[in-house]
């Protein structure tokens, strides 16, 4: 009796323990799964679908106007600011009268030609009727030089007004071309918006002076918002472009929306969205993707976000 009670009591904490084992097993799995072993986390944030578009002005220059502000909609050629332009102004008005003063005097170098063209017709047939007339005695040989010498003088002032307007000619061709250029100058004083988008800053105010090495204003491009993420090496080769995720704002408990990765890069690159301050050292590498979101209109541009990367190819872990 006293045997079988001790048999008894060794296959019941046998069992227990075997029990124990299973649960710790169960435990384990579960715990590495929620840890991520079916998930990759990495940070990111959201951005325009086509980029942020950097407007720098083409000169230095001071603002006059500011026709446009920021969230401000603009189409492609919307005009957003205008720089001083008074010395251009006035280039233009003193090349507009030089080509006034140059055509003036082409005109006049024409009708200088055309008289002595006259002039010229008339003097070979008086140097005709002279000829005729010695020829039958009725002139003398001196006349006859006299007129010669005057038809060759004539000729010679309408070579020199013949030159004289393609001189004026070529001289109004680079008037002309100055103007053009001068009107271009004064055109890039004028900012126009190159794409359709909503303006997220302006920078400079009137008055203020600009530079052409900085940008003045960044203009968000017409279309839809993605995530851009980054995700450590050490689990860069477990992505593949249409993997499911999920996009929520970091450091909140809101409903994260779904997403899809739609391109990631073919090499590892130094961690660039995110540094805890400007030419920090990190040895670590990351690959960057981009992703789709179906609810992109809830995020702001620029908001950093948690991206949840589901390797597992089962939708529903």
């Amino acid at each position: 009796m006293k045997n079988s009670l001790i048999v008894v009591l060794c296959l019941i904490f046998s069992s227990a323990c075997s029990n124990k084992a299973d649960e710790e097993k169960l435990s384990i799995n579960k715990a590495q799964q929620n840890s991520g072993f079916f998930q990759i986390i990495g940070i990111g944030k959201i951005i325009p679908e086509f980029d942020i578009v950097l407007i720098t002005t083409p000169i230095n220059g001071i603002v006059q106007h500011l026709y446009k502000k920021e969230n401000d909609t603009v189409n492609i050629g919307s005009l957003i600011l205008e720089l001083d332009h008074q010395l251009e102004d006035e280039k233009i008005n003193q090349l507009r009268n030089q080509l006034k003063t140059q055509e003036f005097q082409i005109d006049v170098d024409r009708s200088n030609s055309i008289e002595l063209s006259g002039r010229i017709s008339n003097a070979k047939m008086s140097l005709n009727r002279s000829q005729n007339l010695y020829l039958k005695g009725a002139e003398t040989k001196q006349n006859i030089d006299d007129l010669n010498t005057e038809l060759l003088s004539l000729q010679a002032n309408l070579n020199s007004f013949n030159a004289k307007v393609q001189v004026s000619k070529s001289k109004l061709i680079e008037l002309k071309t100055a103007l053009k250029s001068a009107e271009i100058e004064k055109e890039q004083m004028f900012i126009k918006s190159p794409i359709i988008g909503k303006i997220l800053d302006l920078t400079a105010v009137v008055g203020s002076y600009v530079s052409n090495q900085q940008a003045i204003v960044q203009i968000s491009p017409l279309g839809n918002k993605i995530a851009i993420c980054e995700i450590d090496e050490l689990n860069a080769d477990k992505i593949t472009v249409g993997q499911v995720a999920w996009i929520k704002k970091s450091g909140t408990s809101e409903k994260p929306s779904r997403a899809k990765i739609y391109f990631a890069s073919s090499y590892l690159q130094k961690k660039s969205l995110f540094t805890d301050q400007a030419g920090e050292k990190e040895d670590r590498r990351v690959r960057t993707i981009e992703l789709t979101i179906d609810s992109s209109d809830k995020f702001l541009i620029n908001t950093r976000v948690e991206c949840v990367i589901n390797i597992s190819g089962d939708l529903n872990k």
